[in-house]
């Protein structure tokens, strides 16, 4: 009974672990993406465990709030007039950027490994 105990212990431990560094538990990172259409950067960071993050392209640079889905982030900035979401499916590590307003524009593309 007693080593059942030690495997189970042995099982959770690298899940809770895993679990920890997980950008959709409220963690720090910074996941770096790039556009499938025109190969630029996207940078998208949370700092502070908060609702709260940044994100920074050639175009844009500023703060953004972070809203919580379904094995994603959807990070929203309002610049201007126009309306800014970037979607990163962390199961896939896809993302889809739009932008609604005089400046609209669709995007999308990949991103790397969430670092935190």
């Amino acid at each position: 009974m007693k080593n059942a105990a030690i495997l189970f212990l042995g099982l959770a431990v690298p899940g809770i672990a895993a679990a920890q560094n997980d950008p959709l538990n409220g963690e720090d990172f910074v996941v770096n993406c790039v556009s499938d259409s025109t190969g630029n950067a996207v940078t998208l960071a949370r700092s502070g465990a908060t609702d709260k993050g940044f994100i920074v392209t050639d175009e844009i640079k500023g703060e953004a709030t972070i809203i919580g889905g379904l094995n994603s982030l959807t990070f929203l900035h309002i610049k201007d007039k126009d309306v800014i979401t970037f979607v990163v499916d962390f199961e896939n590590l896809d993302y889809d950027m739009s932008i609604k307003g005089p400046h609209a524009a669709q995007d999308f593309g990949s991103c790397g490994d969430p670092i935190g």
